[in-house]
């Protein structure tokens, strides 16, 4: 009798590791840490002119703040670069493209830690002389991954 309890128990403890494998190896993949990894783009301002916008801005990949390189573009042109400001958890941009005739900018940011690029998963239009976000409502931006 005691042989058929002990063959029991290691049965259940057997159909309990299977199941925990199971259901652990069954997790979805997070794509911001399953994808290719990449160098940092090391992005260069291509613009210099007197419009300007800035933005005060927080960074979140996967729940958590980062630190990394926020940029601002315009298509391929790049109009401002900002580094994480540890102090404030935020981002300070400075937003200068070529012109303000229709022009969108679309974030991009990399984080060193993930090796990833990502591109923010909407545009907004370019108004000179314009604030967006706040030390207090800083802008948060979604993010999908480009590389």
């Amino acid at each position: 009798m005691r042989d058929m309890m002990s063959r029991a128990k290691n049965c259940n403890v057997v159909v309990l590791c299977t199941l925990l494998l199971l259901i652990v190896g069954c997790e979805p993949k997070d794509p911001f840490t399953t994808q290719g990894k990449v160098e940092d783009p090391h992005w260069v301002l291509s613009v210099e002119n007197d419009m300007t916008a800035s933005m005060t801005a927080i960074v979140r990949v996967g729940f958590s703040a980062q630190a990394g390189t926020l940029a601002a573009f315009v298509g391929d042109e790049c109009c401002g670069i900002a580094k994480y400001d540890a102090d404030y958890d935020l981002y300070w941009l400075y937003i200068s493209p070529a012109t303000d005739k229709g022009s969108e900018v679309q974030l991009r940011f990399y984080s060193p830690e993930l090796k990833r690029v990502f591109e923010a998963d909407s545009t907004f239009p370019f108004r000179n002389d314009t604030q967006l976000g706040s030390v207090s409502e800083p802008y948060s931006p979604g993010w999908e991954v480009e590389n």
